[in-house]
């Protein structure tokens, strides 16, 4: 069975846009709509790194060779991306340091890509609020994880693939030509 998955980054991330900025005025200056329920905005970089991540699996996929050290990469390379990242001195020059370009996708491959984060971070929203935090030893510290929305869920993923700079350096998939992202 398939479900239609439509991919707006740019629409759905001007609505959120419009929500931060001026939703917490009163009164609202017009009509200000509710967010929390929106998709996340997909574009390259969460796909990518949710790849990375192995969060998405594309080795039964007809896309598997678009990644391939995150398919048949070593566990030990994994477990590096989970782990906190190491205190850096990093400079601002640094941080605009550009990396090599990812795979080059068509725009079919960049809409399955798309797709497929906005279904997993779905997922990961369905798991957080299905979570028994008595269960963790500092459940009532991560109360917080309950009540996350997939807009915070997308801006969190997508502010650490920028900051961190081993995901910053991560291959992340272009797409030539589209104004979609």
């Amino acid at each position: 069975m398939f479900i239609a998955i439509y991919c707006f980054k740019k629409a759905l991330f001007l609505i959120h846009a419009i929500n931060i900025r001026f939703g917490s005025l009163s009164p609202p200056p017009f009509p200000i709509p509710d967010t929390t329920h929106l998709p996340i905005f997909s574009d390259n970089v969460l796909p990518s790194l949710l790849i990375h991540l192995r969060v998405i699996d594309l080795s039964l996929s007809s896309l598997s060779h678009l990644f391939p050290n995150s398919i048949s990469g070593s566990d030990e390379i994994l477990n590096t991306l989970l782990t906190p990242p190491l205190p850096s001195s990093t400079s601002e020059h640094d941080k605009k340091q550009y990396y090599e370009e990812g795979p080059i996708v068509t725009i079919d491959q960049s809409y399955t890509l798309r797709a497929s984060a906005i279904d997993a971070c779905e997922l990961i929203i369905e798991a957080a609020r299905t979570l028994d935090l008595n269960s963790l030893e500092e459940g009532e510290k991560l109360g917080w994880i309950n009540e996350l929305t997939l807009p915070e869920l997308d801006m969190w993923i997508w502010a650490v693939a920028k900051d961190r700079p081993d995901y910053r350096a991560l291959p992340r998939f272009a797409c030539k030509n589209t104004v979609y992202f």
